[in-house]
């Protein structure tokens, strides 16, 4: 007995495989447009259906919605302001910041606003937006859960305060203004373009002419609402000037009533801009001392010089007072003719006469007056130094009071400049304070708003809701999206196989080929492995001969795998039928000797399928526990075929130990130097591990995946089972492939066109 083949006589694959291995893996990095492309197409019922149902679903609901108008009124804010008069305003224009620009928005919008709105409108009385007045709706009616729940479990639950009974008609007018005011408010958008300063009141209704009427009046009453803010400021302003005005009179009149007492009770009487009395009287008299001394020096000189010369007789006369005299000339003229009488006289007469004697005592007489006249003028003098020194004398004490007067008055007059100060600067504010009352109550004939409309709202004449075109090309968009986003949700959700490139290129192996699934119609009651003999230039048996023609030519060189065994992840996946019809096909071809072995040791299927067979013939099982001396024992011959197969009966306990022994590599063996292929049919990977202990004996692995049923996780957990541990791996083979909507699915492979070109094939 020789031993069995090598163990990995064959490496996984040969170059051309490895090196397709590669390149899948390179292009793995890219996105394959093939492929979403097929995945689109497959999936096309559920886009398009998506598509159509909600696009007409949109239609449907469009051509139900209610059209609704909008009407705009445009205003713009006033940069620049008319200056009529050169004052300042009470309250200034509004600037042109985007924060100042949002508060006006805010303000067209505040319930202030649409309250006045309201009710210059009377739209409390509007159904539209008043829906007391509204008929009740029975559909709303019987959706609403307050129909059918009692006022105790609304209150109970929440939905109801209870108090709508007792409220008062003032309170319920008052509850029905409010939903108004919101209900025009949710229809009101009031919104600033970039880089603008215009603002723009829209109005959406059921009525074109109500939503242009409703944006015109609500634009008016902000105009009008800003000149009454102004006008509201302006007299508040006037009135407060006003009360002001009376407190600062009142308190300048104290100052002034306070600063004149203090001039009364200290004597401080002002002249004029020249100052006080006292300090005039100060002055002048200072003035006077000063006159007064320089008269006595000029006296007293007068009178030394004066009595300096009435020492000498001769020099008195010649005083310059003395000479002033009227009388003191007339006697020198006397003295002089009487002088030159005598003169004449004594020449004439001599000394001793009677008439020069008389002439002497009349020139004697003469000069008697003049030393009198001299004399007098000398005491006069002498009057005038002692009235000189009288009045210095008196105007020094006049002075010196005055000088101790003055210094009271000047501290006293320090407070006093503080009063008037205070006077004045209660003068000045009071001044300030009536300019400002006249430029304030100016103003309220020349307040202007701070913006103007610039384009009144008008009807519209086409419904700006609904949008219908804008809304079913959202629609079909978004129906687009949502079948894209479908398909590609159960594209991933699908866990099967339906390509064969998509098994290579996942779990890194060789695909061997596709199998067609064989329906009950061409069946008729017969069984699948049954089928390749009585159509053997069928679909399904090209398909089994381009599996072992892939298998076979699949190799290095001239090496062929003669033993192969086939296997699958999972229970009924059609591994038994791929297995048997093959070994039938070859069998039938007549140009191999082919053998068929049932491995399965837990499940015999064989024997029950196939009819014909010797039933006294040994099985598997009886060789490998040793009740069979020769494998040649257990041999089944396919009278229609040719076929020699081994058939496993019954269940054991101890399958593994079975598969691992001696006889079964012998079997294996021996049989290859026998036959040209020997198929050996195993359990699945994932149920048991008897494929992983028979795949050691082997040259080639066939892995079976049922299309679209297996899932991927399962192929590739018994496909690592394999490779952990060093199986030779030949391939993986889709089977029961549904050639019809492999074909609708449109991957564009040998199996897509088995269904197209029925001609080259007996089906």
């Amino acid at each position: 007995m020789t031993s069995g083949p090598p163990v990995h006589s064959h490496p996984l694959g040969s170059e051309p495989a490895t090196q397709a291995l590669v390149n899948a893996k390179s292009d793995a990095d890219l996105i394959d447009i093939r492929e979403l492309l097929r995945t689109l197409w497959r999936r096309r019922a559920v886009i398009i259906g998506t598509v159509l149902f909600i696009t007409a679903l949109a239609v449907i609901v469009t051509l139900q919605l209610t059209p609704r108008y909008t009407a705009s009124a445009l205003l713009t804010l006033q940069t620049r302001q008319e200056a009529v008069i050169d004052i300042q305003a009470v309250m200034s224009g509004l600037s042109t910041d985007a924060s100042v620009i949002r508060t006006e928005l805010d303000i067209i919008s505040s319930r202030r606003l649409v309250g006045k709105l309201v009710d210059k409108l009377k739209l409390t009385k509007d159904p539209a937006f008043n829906g007391a007045l509204r008929e009740p709706n029975p559909i709303s009616l019987a959706l609403n859960p307050r129909t059918y729940i009692s006022p105790d479990w609304l209150m109970a639950l929440g939905l109801s305060s209870g108090d709508e009974e007792t409220l008062t008609e003032e309170e319920r007018l008052s509850r029905e203004r409010a939903s108004v005011v919101n209900a025009v408010t949710g229809a009101l958008s009031a919104t600033n373009p970039q880089l603008s300063y215009t603002i723009k009141i829209a109005f959406e209704s059921g009525d074109p002419k109500k939503a242009a009427r409703l944006a015109n009046t609500l634009a008016e009453l902000y105009l009008t609402d800003q000149l009454e803010a102004k006008f509201e400021a302006t007299q508040r302003a006037t009135d407060w000037l006003n009360e002001r005005i009376g407190d600062l009179r009142a308190k300048v009149l104290a100052a002034e009533t306070a600063v004149q007492e203090y001039r009364e009770q200290h004597k401080i009487i002002q002249s004029g801009n020249d100052g006080t009395v006292s300090e005039q009287q100060l002055n002048e008299i200072n003035v006077q001392l000063v006159n007064a001394k320089a008269d006595l020096a000029e006296a007293e000189a007068r009178y030394s010089q004066v009595k300096a010369q009435a020492n000498k007789s001769s020099n008195a006369a010649a005083l310059g007072d003395v000479l002033k005299s009227p009388l003191i000339q007339r006697l020198r003229e006397q003295e002089a003719e009487v002088r030159r009488k005598l003169a004449e006289i004594t020449d004439r007469y001599g000394p001793r006469h009677p008439e020069t004697i008389s002439a002497k005592s009349e020139l004697s007489d003469i000069r008697g007056k003049i030393a009198e006249e001299v004399s007098k003028i000398t005491q006069s003098v002498a009057s005038e130094v002692r009235v000189a020194q009288a009045r210095v004398q008196t105007l020094s004490q006049s002075l010196a009071e005055l000088t101790r007067e003055n210094a009271t008055q000047e501290r006293s007059r320090v407070e006093l400049r503080e009063l008037e100060r205070e006077a004045e600067s209660s003068r000045v504010l009071l001044e300030t304070f009536l300019s400002r009352f006249k430029e304030t109550s100016n103003q309220e004939d020349l307040q202007q708003a701070d913006a103007r409309i610039i384009s009144e709202a008008e009807v519209p004449t086409s419904p700006s809701y609904p949008k219908k075109k804008l809304i079913i090309a959202l629609a079909f968009v978004l129906a687009a999206m949502l079948g894209l986003g479908i398909a590609f949700l159960l594209e991933a959700l699908d866990s099967g196989f339906r390509a064969l490139e998509h098994l290579e290129r996942q779990n890194k192996i060789k695909g061997l080929g596709m199998v067609p699934k064989l329906t009950n119609l061409k069946l008729k009651g017969t069984q699948p492995f049954l089928y390749a003999l009585k159509k053997p230039t069928s679909a399904f048996s090209e398909s089994l001969r381009s599996v072992y023609t892939t298998l076979m030519f699949g190799h290095p060189g001239d090496s062929k795998p003669k033993t192969v065994l086939v296997t699958s992840s999972l229970p009924g996946e059609g591994k038994t039928t791929f297995c048997l019809s093959l070994s039938l096909l070859l069998s039938r071809a007549g140009n191999a000797k082919v053998l068929y072995i049932e491995a399965d040791l837990r499940r015999a299927n064989v024997s029950k399928l196939m009819t014909g067979l010797t039933e006294g013939t040994p099985s598997l099982t009886d060789y490998l526990t040793g009740s069979s001396e020769r494998w040649e024992d257990c041999l089944h011959t396919d009278e229609a075929s040719g076929l020699d197969l081994i058939a496993a009966r019954g269940k054991t306990d101890y399958a593994q130990t079975l598969l691992q022994s001696e006889r079964m590599r012998t079997l294996v063996s021996d049989a290859s130097e026998r036959y040209d292929l020997v198929l050996i049919d195993s359990p699945p990977l994932l149920a048991v591990s008897d494929a992983v202990i028979i795949s050691h004996y082997v040259d080639s692995t066939v892995f079976v995946v049922q299309w679209e049923t297996t899932a991927r996780d399962a192929a590739r957990n018994a496909l690592d089972l394999l490779r952990k541990a060093g199986a030779p791996i030949g391939g993986a083979v889709l089977a029961q492939v549904d050639v019809k909507r492999h074909a609708y699915y449109g991957y564009g492979d040998y199996a897509s066109y088995y269904g197209r070109y029925g001609d080259y094939y007996a089906n």
